[in-house]
């Protein structure tokens, strides 16, 4: 059983990332925590890793590079827990490695493990050919479906369901919420969409006939010139806490959670209700259970219906403050610092009384 107080977290560290809330969590609860950002060790590996061709071709060379920086941070520090936020470029053995070095090497998976996904040079998240092998090594990995942690163990993998939460440092309900002018669009910003363009989300989007929506995040300028006309495609790019400001002020925040993220969850719908924002999503039972419909979240069936839901909304002021009250109340127990509590009690660590403790009715194994 681990006895020293100190984690490391080997994970993305920029501002909204996982990484940041998780070490955040990690800290309240009273641990000491060394990061390894491998997004920085992948471009610190080589000169090559600012070539975008030549990443690409010798991406195996670079990784092996940060498996062995990574081995030596955890040699060096010995820590009592070893927590990976997807960290794709370790490889089975370099994680036997680490698990010989006597402490729990556990994994948080926030994407679809079974999912190929486009090989972008610009980014280490790529996912390896034998992903199922490496996680097979972990003492544990927990997975943000239900389903998926299920095939997972019957792969061989030890895995277990964690949902998404909410990191109370950067979202949460903020004074003064309401109408003020955007500096690049003007706006107010009455229906907000903040996330990565897909065409599931602009199809989404696109059936808004009677509103304009206000979005941000990659991709969105590669729309069309009639949809662009339409709604209001932001430059800005927007985190954490800005994140959290748009929700608060907003009336209608919209979460169009990915295809392959349903029949589950996303993030947001973690991070608007704890922002006090009014989250208009695709209906799916976990996010209901989590943010029941019509008291703590709004959800539509088809993008048929968003017009009318978003209409129903607007014209029911007591109904959008209700949402409000009852969403934060309901994020209130649902952050990373229960998640935290979580793995730190399947791996043995104690943590203080004063730490919340995880609710098994939230987090089935």
């Amino acid at each position: 059983m681990p006895t020293n107080n100190r984690i490391l977290i080997i994970g993305l560290f920029y501002k909204g990332s996982l990484g940041v809330s998780y070490a955040s969590a990690f800290e309240r609860l009273g641990y000491q925590v060394s990061r390894f950002d491998y997004d920085e060790a992948y471009f610190q590996s080589s000169r090559i890793a600012g070539n975008r061709l030549l990443r690409r071709t010798f991406r195996r060379v670079l990784w092996n590079r940060m498996n062995r920086s990574t081995l030596e941070m955890a040699r060096r520090l010995r820590p009592g827990l070893i927590f990976a936020l997807k960290a794709p470029y370790l490889d089975p053995e370099t994680i036997r490695d680490l698990r010989s070095l006597g402490t729990p090497v556990v994994n948080y998976y926030p994407d679809n493990p079974y999912c190929g996904v486009p090989w972008d040079p610009r980014k280490t998240s790529a996912q390896r050919h034998d992903l199922i092998e490496a996680l097979r090594e972990y003492t544990r990995l927990w997975i943000w479906q239900p389903d998926l942690a299920a095939k997972l163990e019957r792969d061989g993998v030890s895995a277990s369901y964690i949902p998404f939460a909410s990191d109370p440092e950067m979202y949460h309900p903020h004074e003064g919420s309401g109408a003020e002018e955007c500096p690049e669009c003007h706006g107010d910003h009455k229906i907000v969409l903040i996330g990565l363009h897909t065409a599931k989300r602009q199809a989404h989007v696109a059936a808004i006939r009677n509103r304009s929506v206000d979005l941000w995040g990659p991709g969105w300028t590669r729309v069309g010139a009639e949809f662009a006309s339409r709604h209001r495609i932001h430059s800005a790019r927007v985190f954490g806490t800005a994140s959290s400001e748009l929700y608060s002020r907003a009336s209608v925040s919209l979460n169009v959670v990915d295809d392959l993220n349903m029949p589950g969850h996303n993030m947001r719908t973690f991070e608007i209700p704890a922002s006090a924002g009014v989250m208009l999503a695709p209906y799916s039972a976990a996010q209901d259970e989590f943010f029941p419909e019509n008291e703590a979240a709004a959800y539509y069936r088809s993008p048929d219906e968003l017009d009318a839901k978003i209409d129903w909304l607007l014209g029911d002021p007591a109904l959008c403050k209700r949402i409000r009250g009852n969403a934060v109340r309901f994020a209130a127990s649902q952050t990373y610092d229960h998640r935290a509590a979580e793995v730190l009690r399947c791996v043995g660590l104690a943590f203080p009384a004063r730490a919340p403790q995880a609710d098994a009715g939230t987090l089935p194994q």
